[in-house]
């Protein structure tokens, strides 16, 4: 029962982190019915991009590759890759983005997150993990 848990979730998984890839190349080449990617204005915009798209790729590697012997502890495991991705992307974005509006928002992400991500690292070592 474990392995089909397993296998179910690797496949949802697999399932949306694609599409998002795929609606994410389908846009930034202007395929018809997908919006377009604006250019980026600045070098600096370059960059900020090619980190989130680095950061988005490991967080999506570290959810797919996280293993535990019961669906709890498999939650706990996929939601910590998912906040340690949010807190990157937000890290990305204080270090790229010059905006005051989603700087604030990025440290918020952050703060948010780095606290969710205590408070599962906390279940999984209570709960043998």
């Amino acid at each position: 029962m474990g392995r089909l848990v397993h296998a179910l979730l690797a496949t949802t998984l697999l399932s949306a982190t694609a599409g998002a890839v795929q609606a994410q190349s389908m846009s930034s080449h202007g395929t018809p019915g997908m919006a377009a990617q604006p250019q980026m204005k600045t070098p600096s915009d370059k960059a900020g991009a090619e980190a989130l798209k680095s950061d988005g790729m490991r967080m999506s590697r570290g959810m797919m590759s996280a293993r535990a012997p019961d669906i709890d502890l498999l939650w706990a495991k996929v939601m910590i890759a998912h906040h340690q991705g949010a807190i990157d992307m937000s890290q990305s974005v204080l270090k790229t983005g010059d905006d005051p509006e989603a700087r604030k928002l990025a440290q918020a992400a952050i703060d948010e997150n780095t606290k969710a991500k205590a408070d599962l690292q906390s279940y999984v070592r209570k709960h043998g993990g």
